[in-house]
C-alpha cells in the first residue's frame, strides 16, 4: 500500500528550472548598485534565473562582449549601446538606469575655474564611455572643446592614479579614489547643469529577446526588486556595496550609497530627452528611441503595478 506520503511525493510538480545567464555591470559605481543588489538579495533566483555577475571595465568593451555572445544581459553605458546600435549591432536597451548624470570634475587643488584647464589634460577611461561622452560635452558647453587634451587612461583605477600622480588636471567621475597627498576637488557637478543624460542601459541581443522574452523581462524584475531592496534595507546594502564596490572608507561607502539611492530611477526607463542629449552629441538628434529602447517590459510592469507593490513591500 502507496503511503500517503509517497503519493504526495510521486505527484509534486517538478522545481522550475532556472535560466542560466551571465550579466555584466561595467563600473564599480553606482550604477552597477541594482545589479549588485539583485544577486545578494536572492532576487535573481526568485525571479527564475541563475545569473553569474561580473565586471567589465568599460561600457563599449562590455558592450562588445553581448554582441559577441559572451553574455546574455549587459548594464552598459548607454552612449556605448547607441554606438553600437548604430553601427548596426543587434542589441536593444530594456530598461535604463539613471535620466541624470550624477558625475562630477574632480580637479586639482590649483584648477580654480573651467578656464584653467586650457592647455592641461583630462583622464577617461575608454573613447566612447561615459566619461570620455561626459568631459567632451562639459568641455563643449565652456567653449573648451580641443582646448583639454582627453586621455584614455583604461580603467577608473587607471584614472585615480593618473590624478594622483599629476599626470591628469582632472577626471569627470563618479568617484575619485586617491589618497593623501592628493587633494581633488570638486569643480562642476554635472547634474547641476540640467542637462538630462541617460547614463545605462540593461541590455541584450535582439534574437536572445525575441527567443527568451520571460528571461528578459525577470532580469528587469530582479533588477528593480534590488533596488527596493536598496531602499529597505540600508544596512544590508551598505555590506553589498563594501563587498564590490572595494571601498574601505566608511565616508566614500555612505556617499556612494547616497549616490545610489538618489540617483537610480525607481522605475527604469530610459527617457526620450535624455537618450536624445546623447545622439545630438553624436550629431544624430532626431533618431527615435525606439532604435534603442524597447519599453515593452517597463510598461507592462507598469500596467501590472509591478512598482508601487515592490517599493511599499516590507
Amino acid at each position: 500500500m502507496i503511503s500517503l506520503m509517497s503519493l504526495f511525493t510521486h505527484y509534486a510538480p517538478p522545481a522550475q528550472a532556472q535560466t542560466k545567464m551571465t550579466i555584466a555591470y561595467s563600473s564599480i559605481g553606482p550604477m552597477a548598485t541594482g545589479i549588485w543588489m539583485a544577486k545578494e538579495s536572492g532576487a535573481f533566483e526568485r525571479y527564475g534565473l541563475q545569473a553569474d555577475i561580473l565586471l567589465i571595465t568599460s561600457g563599449p568593451i562590455s558592450v562588445q562582449s553581448l554582441i559577441g555572445g559572451d553574455l546574455q544581459a549587459v548594464s552598459g553605458a548607454t552612449n556605448a549601446v547607441i554606438n553600437a546600435i548604430l553601427n548596426g549591432a543587434p542589441i536593444i536597451g530594456v530598461a535604463g538606469t539613471a535620466n541624470r548624470p550624477y558625475h562630477r570634475l574632480f580637479v586639482q587643488p590649483e584648477i580654480n575655474r573651467m578656464e584653467d584647464l586650457r592647455g592641461k589634460s583630462l583622464g577617461v577611461t575608454r573613447f566612447g564611455s561615459i566619461t570620455d561622452n561626459l568631459s567632451r560635452i562639459l568641455l563643449r558647453k565652456h567653449g573648451l572643446e580641443g582646448a583639454v587634451n582627453v586621455r584614455q587612461l583604461g580603467g577608473t583605477i587607471e584614472v585615480a592614479a593618473a590624478f594622483q600622480n599629476k599626470l591628469i588636471a582632472g577626471a569627470v567621475t563618479s568617484e575619485l579614489r586617491v589618497t593623501p597627498p592628493s587633494q581633488p576637488k570638486i569643480l562642476v557637478r554635472l547634474v547641476d547643469m540640467g542637462i538630462p543624460y541617460s547614463m545605462n542601459m540593461i541590455a541584450v541581443q535582439r534574437e536572445y529577446y525575441r527567443r527568451n522574452p520571460v528571461a528578459v523581462e525577470n532580469v528587469v524584475r530582479a533588477y528593480v526588486d534590488g533596488l527596493a531592496f536598496l531602499h529597505q534595507n540600508k544596512e544590508r546594502a551598505i555590506k553589498i556595496i563594501t563587498k564590490y564596490s572595494r571601498l574601505t572608507d566608511p565616508r566614500m561607502i555612505e556617499e556612494h550609497f547616497n549616490d545610489s539611492a538618489t540617483y537610480l530611477d525607481r522605475v527604469p526607463r530610459a527617457e526620450p530627452d535624455a537618450v536624445q542629449t546623447i545622439l545630438e552629441f553624436m550629431g544624430k538628434k532626431g533618431v527615435p528611441i525606439e532604435t534603442f529602447q524597447d519599453n515593452a517590459i517597463i510598461d507592462k510592469l507598469t500596467r501590472e503595478g509591478f512598482f508601487e507593490k515592490i517599493y511599499k513591500k516590507n
